[in-house]
């Protein structure tokens, strides 16, 4: 078994959503400010991703958290994981709406 570099994945996952702003049909609905690590350990990075909430009033800078782990069977690496991690965070915005 390869030991993952989680560290890395992370960094992968960070450069592949910040700054990304996700929209539809209606318009804007959120921006990726930032995403950072709150915790690590050898198995699991909990991370925070700040973002702006489009759809509000004054759009709000909002924050969400994440775990980014060994043994995800969600995702095959640091791109499905970002990719997962946009589509849970529109869900979140479009459930206030």
């Amino acid at each position: 078994m390869t030991k993952r570099d989680l560290a890395a994945e992370f960094e992968t996952l960070r450069r592949r959503v910040e700054k990304v702003r996700r929209g539809d049909d209606n318009g804007p609905i959120l921006t990726i400010e930032s995403v950072s690590i709150l915790s690590e350990s050898p198995d699991v990075i909990v991370g925070r991703v700040e973002y702006v909430d489009e759809r509000a009033t004054g759009r709000p800078l909002r924050t969400s958290d994440f775990d980014y782990e060994t043994q995800n069977f969600a995702v095959e690496g640091p791109e499905d994981a970002a990719d997962l991690l946009l589509v849970n965070l529109e869900e979140e915005v479009l459930a206030v709406d």
